[in-house]
């Protein structure tokens, strides 16, 4: 097993502690993606070479692969430290994380390496259509729009995708690994939602060292009939918002925790605002409905230069409460602001 906690050369692929395990290498490779024998610890492995198509969305002159170090610390008298730095060499050595001893350094190239090799066995063709690096977060997505894998809303017919995101860090801010979810198509929005995603995400630990297998595991649910039914299910799950709301509603989905009673307060007014006086809503008909308060949600939260963490939060809050909520008015269309319910009052003086 290779030690991350010595300092590897990156540049010599023949150094036993070099953590990229020959991802690094450079290798001319035409696309589409080609699939190389490689030769590591006298065992042959299968690397898929893969790089982004599109440039970064944060900086274009940013390489997401670019070559990092994890470095051990000490102090000025040359005592040692249990923390470490991940640095990037090419920058004149600038420090993007401080981390500790058992952190698993994973390279951005590793975890787009397993997430090509996914793509190209799925047997579905996956097109790049977002890159993240701002030199610690890295997110990748691409969206699959064939083979059966669309599926509409019902009443307003809007097609729906597959989206299969590649994310990691550099400084511990988020979990490490692919994640497929939805897209709304006409907008390009992206749809995250803990209720219907599938994939495999992990903490920088040594206890995930095993980290490739698990995610192999868990997407294997692509090429099984899984994916066919999570993909209409989410889409008729979406056709529950078709309804007309008004203000009333609107006060009742902002006090009610299982819907987006968490989301900051200044958000959600965002939110409302943009679906009010954008011009795009309402899409079907002269009334603003859920669908129409969802899209604009995630309108505000997918388009940003920089991708944050709270921006990824809200995304799956938004999406995964208005549907809750399309589920709870579906067949109740007045649901109960739990944060007004009354106790009725026991007038029997035997019970008190």
């Amino acid at each position: 097993m290779n030690n991350i906690n010595t300092v590897p050369d990156f540049r010599n692929t023949q150094d036993p502690n070099n953590i990229t395990d020959l991802a690094f290498q450079s290798v001319e490779v035409p696309r589409p993606e080609e699939t190389q024998e490689m030769e590591r610890s006298q065992e042959t492995i299968s690397v898929v070479q893969d790089s982004p198509v599109i440039t970064n969305s944060f900086d274009p002159n940013i390489d997401p692969y670019i070559d990092i170090v994890k470095v051990p610390l000490t102090t000025e008298h040359g005592g040692e430290s249990r923390a470490h730095s991940i640095r990037i060499p090419e920058w004149n050595d600038r420090e993007i994380g401080v981390v500790g001893e058992t952190y698993l350094c994973v390279p951005n190239s590793q975890i787009a390496d397993v997430g090509a090799q996914i793509r190209a066995q799925s047997g579905m063709q996956w097109k790049e259509s977002k890159v993240f690096f701002d030199g610690k977060v890295y997110r990748r997505t691409f969206t699959c729009d064939d083979g059966g894998m669309t599926a509409r809303v019902p009443v307003v017919g809007d097609l729906i995708c597959l989206v299969m995101e590649e994310m990691n860090s550099y400084d511990s801010t988020i979990k490490a690994g692919i994640l497929c979810y939805f897209m709304r198509l006409v907008c390009l929005n992206g749809m995250r939602s803990k209720a219907f995603s599938f994939g495999h995400t992990f903490r920088h630990s040594m206890n995930n060292i095993d980290w490739e297998q698990e995610i192999h595991q868990s997407v294997l649910k692509l090429t099984g009939k899984e994916v066919a039914m999570k993909l209409p299910a989410f889409a008729n799950a979406c056709g529950t918002l078709q309804e007309s709301i008004n203000f009333q509603e609107l006060k009742v989905i902002s006090e009610n925790k299982d819907y987006l009673g968490k989301l900051p307060t200044q958000q959600y007014g965002q939110i409302v605002k943009n679906m009010l006086v954008s011009g795009k809503y309402p899409q079907n008909g002269d009334s603003f409905t859920g669908w129409d308060l969802l899209n604009s949600g995630t309108e505000i939260l997918w388009h940003q230069r920089k991708v944050t963490q709270g921006a990824i939060k809200n995304n799956s809050l938004v999406v995964d409460g208005l549907l809750k909520y399309g589920q709870d008015t579906w067949d109740n269309p007045n649901p109960v602001n739990p944060n007004q319910m009354s106790i009725p009052m026991d007038d029997n003086p035997a019970h008190s």
